[in-house]
């Protein structure tokens, strides 16, 4: 990984298709259509950091690199955090994105256990 540019929490939140991930910066507009989850679970997070919900879903090796790919600089931890408004209350409170996010998790799980068998048969 490259050196990147030092990006504070409010930077991070103003920038469309961006997110912090273990303080790390990266740019996931371009890949937000190939994410197999689906492009609004990554939207969801733009201008924040996502972490923890980034581990919580366990992400294969090969999401591991294609992150690296997609790697712009460091989050200031020092820096004061910012939270991006939610655009209305009715799309925070909804349980289609929650019903995405199981769907998802589902998908995943899924092809894993899917890429297990097709490797266990060799």
């Amino acid at each position: 990984m490259s050196e990147g540019k030092i990006f504070t929490y409010k930077e991070v939140a103003e920038l469309d298709g961006h997110v912090i991930i273990n303080d790390k910066v990266y740019n996931v507009s371009e890949f937000v259509n190939e994410h197999p989850g689906g492009d609004e679970i990554i939207m969801e997070f733009y201008g924040q950091d996502c972490t923890q919900d980034f581990e919580d879903i366990g992400h294969s090796p090969d999401a591991q690199k294609t992150l690296q790919k997609l790697y712009v600089g460091d989050v200031d931890t020092t820096s004061e955090k910012s939270v991006k408004q939610v655009e209305t209350v009715e799309q925070k409170t909804s349980d289609q994105p929650e019903f995405k996010k199981i769907a998802a998790v589902l998908f995943l799980v899924a092809a894993l256990l899917l890429y297990k068998g097709f490797t266990a048969e060799k």
